[in-house]
Protein backbone atom coordinates (compact mmCIF):
# COMPACT_ATOMS: atom_id res chain seq x y z
CA UNK A 1 0.00 0.00 0.00
CA UNK A 2 2.80 2.42 0.78
CA UNK A 3 4.48 1.55 -2.10
CA UNK A 4 1.71 1.72 -4.29
CA UNK A 5 0.89 5.83 -2.57
CA UNK A 6 4.19 6.37 -3.51
CA UNK A 7 4.93 5.48 -7.17
CA UNK A 8 1.32 7.24 -7.83
CA UNK A 9 2.51 10.20 -6.57
CA UNK A 10 5.65 10.35 -8.04
CA UNK A 11 4.01 9.38 -11.64
CA UNK A 12 1.58 12.38 -11.02
CA UNK A 13 4.64 15.04 -10.45
CA UNK A 14 6.95 13.64 -13.38
CA UNK A 15 3.73 13.50 -15.82
CA UNK A 16 3.78 16.32 -18.38
CA UNK A 17 7.08 17.64 -16.79
CA UNK A 18 10.72 17.76 -18.07
CA UNK A 19 12.88 16.18 -15.45
CA UNK A 20 14.44 19.68 -15.07
CA UNK A 21 15.92 21.11 -11.89
CA UNK A 22 12.81 22.60 -9.68
CA UNK A 23 11.11 18.77 -10.48
CA UNK A 24 13.91 17.38 -9.41
CA UNK A 25 14.14 19.19 -6.01
CA UNK A 26 9.72 18.80 -5.72
CA UNK A 27 10.73 14.63 -6.13
CA UNK A 28 13.43 14.74 -3.99
CA UNK A 29 11.13 17.09 -1.08
CA UNK A 30 8.04 14.13 -1.31
CA UNK A 31 10.62 11.55 -1.22
CA UNK A 32 12.08 13.07 2.02
CA UNK A 33 8.06 14.35 3.32
CA UNK A 34 6.47 10.71 2.89
CA UNK A 35 8.94 8.95 5.62
CA UNK A 36 8.37 12.19 7.80
CA UNK A 37 4.96 11.90 7.61
CA UNK A 38 4.21 8.50 8.07
CA UNK A 39 3.68 8.62 11.84
CA UNK A 40 1.05 11.07 11.06
CA UNK A 41 -0.35 8.18 9.15
CA UNK A 42 -0.22 5.46 11.07
CA UNK A 43 -2.06 6.70 13.49
CA UNK A 44 -4.53 8.85 11.23
CA UNK A 45 -6.92 7.59 9.28
CA UNK A 46 -7.33 10.43 6.11
CA UNK A 47 -10.88 11.77 5.60
CA UNK A 48 -11.13 14.04 2.85
CA UNK A 49 -8.15 15.33 0.60
CA UNK A 50 -8.56 18.91 -1.70
CA UNK A 51 -12.00 19.25 -0.37
CA UNK A 52 -13.66 22.84 -1.85
CA UNK A 53 -16.56 24.21 0.20
CA UNK A 54 -18.64 27.15 0.02
CA UNK A 55 -20.61 29.00 2.93
CA UNK A 56 -22.44 32.42 3.30
CA UNK A 57 -20.33 34.99 4.25
CA UNK A 58 -22.25 36.62 7.75
CA UNK A 59 -21.96 40.04 9.61
CA UNK A 60 -20.53 39.15 13.18
CA UNK A 61 -22.57 41.84 14.59
CA UNK A 62 -26.12 41.06 13.00
CA UNK A 63 -25.60 37.52 11.42
CA UNK A 64 -26.88 39.09 8.27
CA UNK A 65 -25.46 36.83 5.34
CA UNK A 66 -23.22 39.50 2.61
CA UNK A 67 -25.32 39.72 -0.54
CA UNK A 68 -22.50 40.28 -2.76
CA UNK A 69 -19.63 37.48 -0.94
CA UNK A 70 -19.48 34.37 0.42
CA UNK A 71 -16.88 32.57 2.03
CA UNK A 72 -14.92 29.57 0.00
CA UNK A 73 -11.68 27.67 -0.27
CA UNK A 74 -10.63 24.13 -0.26
CA UNK A 75 -9.03 22.45 2.53
CA UNK A 76 -5.59 20.39 2.10
CA UNK A 77 -7.21 17.44 3.93
CA UNK A 78 -9.27 16.41 7.15
CA UNK A 79 -7.70 13.61 9.42
CA UNK A 80 -9.26 11.20 12.12
CA UNK A 81 -7.76 9.74 14.93
CA UNK A 82 -7.92 6.22 14.57
CA UNK A 83 -8.65 5.37 18.45
CA UNK A 84 -10.37 8.66 19.50
CA UNK A 85 -11.62 9.87 16.47
CA UNK A 86 -10.91 13.19 16.81
CA UNK A 87 -10.91 15.04 13.79
CA UNK A 88 -8.50 17.37 12.46
CA UNK A 89 -8.28 20.27 10.15
CA UNK A 90 -4.60 19.67 7.71
CA UNK A 91 -3.07 22.12 6.44
CA UNK A 92 0.04 21.85 4.37
CA UNK A 93 2.76 25.05 4.15
CA UNK A 94 6.02 24.91 2.28
CA UNK A 95 8.30 27.77 3.52
CA UNK A 96 12.10 28.86 3.30
CA UNK A 97 11.66 30.25 7.03
CA UNK A 98 13.40 28.21 10.02
CA UNK A 99 10.93 25.49 11.15
CA UNK A 100 13.00 24.92 14.61
CA UNK A 101 10.64 24.35 17.58
CA UNK A 102 11.82 28.05 19.08
CA UNK A 103 10.88 29.44 15.29
CA UNK A 104 8.68 32.40 15.05
CA UNK A 105 7.03 30.62 12.32
CA UNK A 106 4.73 28.66 14.63
CA UNK A 107 3.96 32.18 16.45
CA UNK A 108 3.20 33.43 13.04
CA UNK A 109 0.74 30.62 12.33
CA UNK A 110 -1.12 30.61 15.10
CA UNK A 111 -2.30 33.58 14.21
CA UNK A 112 -3.14 32.39 11.15
CA UNK A 113 -6.49 33.36 10.22
CA UNK A 114 -6.85 30.38 7.23
CA UNK A 115 -7.85 27.24 9.16
CA UNK A 116 -10.57 29.01 11.01
CA UNK A 117 -12.36 29.62 7.64
CA UNK A 118 -11.87 25.60 7.52
CA UNK A 119 -13.18 25.17 10.71
CA UNK A 120 -16.41 27.39 9.82
CA UNK A 121 -16.74 25.39 6.75
CA UNK A 122 -16.42 22.13 8.82
CA UNK A 123 -19.06 23.54 11.42
CA UNK A 124 -21.52 23.67 8.84
CA UNK A 125 -21.23 20.51 7.62
CA UNK A 126 -21.68 19.45 11.31
CA UNK A 127 -18.28 18.38 12.43
CA UNK A 128 -16.88 19.79 15.56
CA UNK A 129 -13.08 19.96 14.67
CA UNK A 130 -11.23 22.66 16.21
CA UNK A 131 -7.77 22.18 15.38
CA UNK A 132 -5.51 21.86 12.84
CA UNK A 133 -2.31 20.08 12.38
CA UNK A 134 0.15 22.17 10.33
CA UNK A 135 2.38 19.90 8.45
CA UNK A 136 5.44 22.09 7.63
CA UNK A 137 7.90 21.41 4.65
CA UNK A 138 10.90 23.95 4.72
CA UNK A 139 12.26 23.91 1.15
CA UNK A 140 16.29 23.36 0.53
CA UNK A 141 18.54 26.11 -0.39
CA UNK A 142 20.84 24.52 -2.54
CA UNK A 143 20.98 25.87 -5.86
CA UNK A 144 23.04 23.25 -8.68
CA UNK A 145 26.16 22.87 -8.68
CA UNK A 146 29.04 23.88 -11.48
CA UNK A 147 30.85 20.81 -11.90
CA UNK A 148 34.00 20.84 -12.36
CA UNK A 149 35.25 19.16 -15.92
CA UNK A 150 38.28 16.52 -15.54
CA UNK A 151 40.50 14.61 -17.81
CA UNK A 152 40.78 10.88 -18.07
CA UNK A 153 43.57 11.28 -14.92
CA UNK A 154 40.87 12.78 -12.67
CA UNK A 155 42.73 16.33 -13.13
CA UNK A 156 40.64 19.55 -13.25
CA UNK A 157 40.57 21.77 -16.96
CA UNK A 158 41.39 24.92 -16.84
CA UNK A 159 41.71 27.03 -19.94
CA UNK A 160 43.05 30.29 -21.06
CA UNK A 161 41.94 32.80 -23.09
CA UNK A 162 43.24 31.36 -26.43
CA UNK A 163 41.27 28.14 -25.59
CA UNK A 164 44.40 26.69 -24.63
CA UNK A 165 45.18 24.08 -21.42
CA UNK A 166 47.10 25.90 -18.92
CA UNK A 167 49.98 23.95 -16.86
CA UNK A 168 51.53 24.89 -13.58
CA UNK A 169 54.69 27.79 -13.26
CA UNK A 170 56.79 25.09 -13.55
CA UNK A 171 55.29 23.21 -16.25
CA UNK A 172 55.01 19.83 -14.80
CA UNK A 173 51.49 19.73 -13.85
CA UNK A 174 48.45 20.39 -15.30
CA UNK A 175 46.57 23.52 -13.62
CA UNK A 176 43.23 23.36 -11.82
CA UNK A 177 42.36 26.53 -10.52
CA UNK A 178 41.02 29.51 -12.40
CA UNK A 179 42.67 32.98 -12.04
CA UNK A 180 40.51 35.67 -13.64
CA UNK A 181 43.19 38.08 -14.07
CA UNK A 182 45.34 36.27 -16.37
CA UNK A 183 41.90 35.05 -18.09
CA UNK A 184 42.56 31.09 -16.86
CA UNK A 185 38.76 29.50 -16.45
CA UNK A 186 37.91 26.08 -15.11
CA UNK A 187 36.11 24.39 -17.23
CA UNK A 188 32.68 23.04 -15.47
CA UNK A 189 29.31 22.15 -16.36
CA UNK A 190 25.87 22.20 -14.74
CA UNK A 191 25.01 19.47 -11.93
CA UNK A 192 22.31 17.28 -13.67
CA UNK A 193 19.05 17.40 -12.33
CA UNK A 194 19.36 13.70 -11.43
CA UNK A 195 22.62 14.57 -9.46
CA UNK A 196 21.07 17.37 -7.96
CA UNK A 197 17.92 15.23 -6.99
CA UNK A 198 20.22 12.99 -5.55
CA UNK A 199 22.59 15.54 -3.60
CA UNK A 200 19.10 17.32 -2.06
CA UNK A 201 17.82 13.85 -1.12
CA UNK A 202 20.64 13.35 0.84
CA UNK A 203 20.89 16.34 2.72
CA UNK A 204 17.06 16.19 3.83
CA UNK A 205 17.75 12.82 5.04
CA UNK A 206 20.83 14.27 7.37
CA UNK A 207 18.94 16.42 8.90
CA UNK A 208 15.02 15.32 8.47
CA UNK A 209 14.22 17.83 11.74
CA UNK A 210 15.45 21.11 9.94
CA UNK A 211 13.09 20.47 6.96
CA UNK A 212 9.92 18.54 8.06
CA UNK A 213 7.59 19.01 11.01
CA UNK A 214 3.86 18.79 12.37
CA UNK A 215 2.25 20.82 15.15
CA UNK A 216 -1.26 20.78 16.04
CA UNK A 217 -2.61 24.55 16.51
CA UNK A 218 -6.28 25.07 18.10
CA UNK A 219 -8.75 27.57 17.33
CA UNK A 220 -10.33 28.98 20.17
CA UNK A 221 -14.24 30.91 19.83
CA UNK A 222 -12.15 33.76 19.80
CA UNK A 223 -10.04 33.20 16.99
CA UNK A 224 -13.01 32.28 14.82
CA UNK A 225 -14.56 35.39 15.46
CA UNK A 226 -11.50 37.73 14.98
CA UNK A 227 -11.68 35.81 11.76
CA UNK A 228 -15.26 36.53 10.72
CA UNK A 229 -15.06 40.29 12.04
CA UNK A 230 -11.36 40.18 9.55
CA UNK A 231 -13.36 38.92 6.07
CA UNK A 232 -16.55 40.72 6.91
CA UNK A 233 -14.04 43.97 7.28
CA UNK A 234 -12.33 42.88 4.23
CA UNK A 235 -15.70 42.58 2.22
CA UNK A 236 -16.36 45.80 2.92
CA UNK A 237 -12.90 47.32 1.89
CA UNK A 238 -13.47 45.74 -1.71
CA UNK A 239 -17.27 47.11 -2.02
CA UNK A 240 -15.39 50.64 -0.91
CA UNK A 241 -12.68 50.47 -3.83
CA UNK A 242 -15.49 48.92 -6.31
CA UNK A 243 -17.70 51.83 -5.78
CA UNK A 244 -14.66 55.03 -5.59
CA UNK A 245 -13.19 53.38 -8.80
CA UNK A 246 -10.03 53.60 -6.78
CA UNK A 247 -7.72 50.32 -6.32
CA UNK A 248 -4.25 52.18 -4.76
CA UNK A 249 -0.96 50.31 -4.89
CA UNK A 250 1.64 49.78 -2.50
CA UNK A 251 4.72 50.13 -3.52
CA UNK A 252 6.66 48.16 -0.51
CA UNK A 253 4.98 44.70 -1.88
CA UNK A 254 6.20 45.22 -5.36
CA UNK A 255 9.45 43.41 -4.70
CA UNK A 256 9.02 42.04 -0.99
CA UNK A 257 9.30 37.81 -0.87
CA UNK A 258 10.46 37.24 -4.75
CA UNK A 259 8.78 40.19 -6.54
CA UNK A 260 5.47 40.45 -7.86
CA UNK A 261 3.63 39.17 -11.38
CA UNK A 262 2.18 42.65 -12.14
CA UNK A 263 5.01 44.77 -11.36
CA UNK A 264 5.92 45.64 -14.82
CA UNK A 265 2.19 46.06 -15.71
CA UNK A 266 1.80 48.61 -12.85
CA UNK A 267 4.93 50.19 -13.49
CA UNK A 268 3.94 50.90 -16.83
CA UNK A 269 6.47 48.66 -18.81
CA UNK A 270 3.93 46.31 -20.11
CA UNK A 271 0.12 46.10 -20.69
CA UNK A 272 -2.54 43.36 -21.30
CA UNK A 273 -1.90 42.73 -24.88
CA UNK A 274 -1.99 38.94 -24.94
CA UNK A 275 1.94 39.03 -25.41
CA UNK A 276 3.19 39.93 -22.19
CA UNK A 277 -0.31 39.64 -19.36
CA UNK A 278 -3.99 38.28 -20.86
CA UNK A 279 -7.08 38.04 -19.05
CA UNK A 280 -8.12 35.01 -17.09
CA UNK A 281 -11.82 33.10 -17.80
CA UNK A 282 -11.72 32.22 -14.18
CA UNK A 283 -10.73 34.36 -10.90
CA UNK A 284 -10.40 31.49 -8.93
CA UNK A 285 -8.55 28.81 -11.29
CA UNK A 286 -7.32 26.84 -8.50
CA UNK A 287 -11.38 25.75 -7.63
CA UNK A 288 -13.86 23.64 -9.00
CA UNK A 289 -16.54 26.37 -7.69
CA UNK A 290 -16.76 30.09 -8.74
CA UNK A 291 -19.62 31.02 -7.30
CA UNK A 292 -21.80 30.29 -4.20
CA UNK A 293 -25.97 30.82 -5.13
CA UNK A 294 -24.78 33.94 -7.67
CA UNK A 295 -22.17 35.11 -5.02
CA UNK A 296 -18.57 36.18 -5.55
CA UNK A 297 -15.92 33.73 -3.39
CA UNK A 298 -14.13 35.13 -0.93
CA UNK A 299 -10.83 32.81 -0.23
CA UNK A 300 -7.92 32.84 1.92
CA UNK A 301 -5.54 33.62 -1.64
CA UNK A 302 -8.19 36.94 -2.43
CA UNK A 303 -7.69 38.42 1.63
CA UNK A 304 -4.39 37.59 1.12
CA UNK A 305 -4.08 39.74 -2.07
CA UNK A 306 -6.29 42.40 -0.72
CA UNK A 307 -3.76 42.92 2.22
CA UNK A 308 -0.64 42.76 -0.16
CA UNK A 309 -1.98 45.37 -2.46
CA UNK A 310 -5.67 46.51 -3.43
CA UNK A 311 -3.82 46.94 -7.15
CA UNK A 312 -2.75 43.04 -7.07
CA UNK A 313 -6.58 42.28 -5.80
CA UNK A 314 -7.85 44.25 -8.59
CA UNK A 315 -5.84 42.30 -11.20
CA UNK A 316 -6.13 38.83 -9.89
CA UNK A 317 -9.86 38.96 -9.08
CA UNK A 318 -11.85 42.44 -10.13
CA UNK A 319 -10.14 41.80 -13.73
CA UNK A 320 -8.52 38.52 -13.24
CA UNK A 321 -5.66 38.93 -15.16
CA UNK A 322 -2.52 36.79 -15.77
CA UNK A 323 1.78 36.39 -16.83
CA UNK A 324 1.45 34.72 -20.54
CA UNK A 325 4.54 32.74 -19.90
CA UNK A 326 5.01 33.07 -15.75
CA UNK A 327 8.17 31.16 -15.35
CA UNK A 328 8.25 31.16 -10.85
CA UNK A 329 10.40 28.88 -9.66
CA UNK A 330 8.88 28.53 -5.89
CA UNK A 331 5.57 28.27 -7.65
CA UNK A 332 6.60 26.00 -9.78
CA UNK A 333 8.05 23.62 -6.73
CA UNK A 334 5.15 24.29 -4.37
CA UNK A 335 2.63 23.34 -7.21
CA UNK A 336 4.54 20.03 -7.97
CA UNK A 337 4.81 19.19 -4.41
CA UNK A 338 1.73 19.76 -3.31
CA UNK A 339 0.17 17.38 -6.27
CA UNK A 340 2.30 14.87 -5.30
CA UNK A 341 1.42 15.01 -1.52
CA UNK A 342 -2.61 14.96 -2.64
CA UNK A 343 -1.97 12.14 -4.91
CA UNK A 344 -0.21 10.01 -2.01
CA UNK A 345 -2.81 11.10 0.32
CA UNK A 346 -6.17 10.21 -1.80
CA UNK A 347 -4.65 7.07 -2.37
CA UNK A 348 -5.19 6.38 1.10
CA UNK A 349 -8.74 6.99 1.03
CA UNK A 350 -9.22 4.81 -2.40
CA UNK A 351 -8.33 1.78 -0.11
Amino acid sequence: MQKEAIELAIVKLLSGRSYDHVTAKAHALFIGWVEAFAPVLETHEVLAVESEFSFPLLNPDTEAPSRTFAEGGKMDGLLAHKRSGARLILEHKTTSSGIEPESDYWLRLAMDTQVSKYILAAARLGDGTRSALYDVVRKPAQRPLAIALTDEGGAKIVLDQNGQRVRTKDGKKWRETGDTASGYVLQSREETPEEYHTRILAELESDAGKYFAQREIPRLDSDLLEYMQDSWAASQQILYFRRAKLWPRNPAACTEFGGCEFFSLCAGRASVDGITYRRKEHAHAELGIQTHDGLELLTNSRLRALHKCPRYHFLRYEEPTEPVAPDDEALRLGSAFHLAVETYLKTFIKN
